[in-house]
């Protein structure tokens, strides 16, 4: 059975692993950038950004916990 350390760390890997596939969608946002509206560019971009936030924000929460342990 894995200890609630290993837990957490499995959680932070897997946010880390969504961390990185979001910041490829920007990536890939900032490449078609010229295809599409400006106005569609900036709500998707800050779309992702909140994404990337919130993901971001758990995976520090996680950390914090982790040092408690």
């Amino acid at each position: 059975m894995a200890s609630k350390k290993e837990k957490i760390m499995d959680k932070i890997e897997d946010l880390n692993m969504e961390r990185a596939s979001i910041k490829e969608s920007l990536k890939e946002l900032e490449e078609k950038k010229h295809e599409m509206k400006k106005e569609k560019y900036e709500k998707l971009k800050q779309k992702y950004e909140k994404k990337l936030e919130k993901v971001r924000e758990k995976i520090r929460k996680l950390e914090e916990e982790l040092k408690k342990l």
